[in-house]
């Protein structure tokens, strides 16, 4: 097979909005870690594939199209061959629409998608013989967010016994000569370390800096299904989750890395040569949506002004038609071998929705990569929705989503996923 690795740098110049928070009233103050973007190509004997990742919070779909477009039209792949995914940092510009202070820096965001496109070139066109290995640690970084009230509710706190993936899986690109050409994790946890006005990529960027320092090549990473965990630096109490310092943040990025060239020596070989990717969509449905008269109310006396901008967005929805019943979730699988998968899912997947996959893939070897292609919004897992909670019926308003999604969403994202795993020759 060819690998391709690149890499490139997308820290705006300027002060920008940033996006993740519902608190923040002004644009960035400086910059504590560069942003970056990176682009793996793989191409086997039947098929091809390019990763590209990004120092963002994700795309929208419209975007996520758009720029699957332009990189195909200068690479010569199809759309169905490219992913784009992210990181999740909340230290990053305001890209895609969302119902959050601040505004969409559109001249960051072109910027961005021109980079994308050189990026994604420079992997292609330097790509040489090589194989892929893969390897799977573990880390103890995070913790579930949800803690059970005893009243049928949930808070918003460290939950010790709740569902996380420790999975911390990396993928080592290679040339035939054994030399690392680039690495990508993969990792289950919200890059939230930070809630201040300053533009980085958290634990993800730090871990990706002490990669490139132990191995001399270009280091990605992809959040996993962290919908539902987060970082947590104040490891002995059960209400706070902390704020690190720079340094603490930094450390916790160079044990992370530590972890996963540690896992190096467990890596095995995956069959690139026979690689494969598949993409598709289907439909995720919403629950009860709300009516005219519910919006106009909330657009005009509602005490939340990103609630206020919600309604405004759905109401102007209404005037064109109808509000959408349901929204479309795209799915991408890379497998190598009969028994080695990539998953690259659309939202905020709970992290037990993850598991699940694994489960019904056994035995076979896989990753699970949320974040990818859609930011679409929280996709919950089954059993999260009797307690309710921010991911289940708070959050769909910052999304632009008219309603809460059912129930069965979990069970619509697995059965997808099976079928499409089925589809392989």
């Amino acid at each position: 097979m060819r690998v391709g690795v690149a890499r490139g740098d997308i820290t705006p110049v300027d002060s920008v909005w940033l996006t993740g928070y519902a608190h923040r009233d002004r644009k960035s103050e400086g910059v504590y870690h560069p942003l970056r973007a990176g682009a793996v190509y793989m191409e086997g004997s039947d098929d091809a594939g390019l990763i590209v990742t990004a120092d963002v919070i994700g795309f929208d779909l419209s975007t996520a199209a758009a720029a699957k477009l332009q990189i195909a039209a200068a690479t010569g792949l199809l759309p169905r061959q490219i992913v784009l995914t992210a990181t999740h940092t909340h230290g990053g510009p305001f890209i895609l629409p969302m119902a959050l202070p601040g505004e969409i820096e559109a001249e960051y965001a072109e910027f961005l998608r021109r980079r994308l496109v050189e990026i994604a070139m420079s992997a292609r066109t330097t790509a040489v013989a090589g194989h892929i290995r893969s390897s799977r640690g573990r880390s103890e970084f995070g913790v579930n967010r949800r803690l059970p009230d005893g009243r049928g509710g949930v808070e918003f706190a460290p939950n010790p016994g709740g569902p996380i993936d420790r999975d911390l899986d990396t993928l080592w690109f290679e040339d035939d000569a054994g030399t690392t050409l680039g690495t990508l994790t993969v990792y289950g946890c919200h890059a939230t370390s930070l809630g201040d006005h300053m533009v980085g990529g958290d634990y993800p960027g730090y871990l990706c800096t002490a990669l490139e320092r132990s191995t001399g090549a270009p280091a990605f990473f992809a959040a996993g299904c962290a919908g539902d965990v987060r970082p947590w630096y104040t490891l002995d109490s059960a209400q706070d989750f902390g704020r690190p310092s720079l340094d603490e943040l930094e450390a916790a990025g160079d044990q992370m890395a530590d972890e996963v060239l540690a896992s190096r020596e467990g890596a095995i070989d995956v069959d690139g040569e026979s690689l494969q990717l598949a993409c598709d969509y289907h439909h995720l449905p919403y629950a009860q949506l709300p009516s005219r008269q519910e919006l106009t109310s909330e657009a005009e006396d509602g005490s939340d002004p990103d609630f206020r901008k919600w309604a405004r967005v759905m109401l102007s929805l209404c005037e064109s038609g109808a509000l959408p019943t349901s929204c479309p979730h795209e799915i991408q699988i890379l497998r190598f071998n009969p028994d080695c998968f990539v998953l690259f899912l659309g939202g905020e997947i709970l992290s037990e929705v993850g598991q699940h996959l694994k489960q019904r893939l056994q035995p076979a070897h896989a990753v699970t990569a949320a974040y990818s292609n859609g930011l679409i919004g929280y996709l919950p897992s089954e059993n999260a929705y009797d307690l309710g909670g921010y991911e289940v019926d708070g959050s769909y308003r910052y999304f632009l989503r008219p309603a809460p999604f059912t129930k069965d969403v979990e069970r619509l994202i697995v059965d997808k996923t099976m079928a499409m795993v089925s589809d392989f020759s």
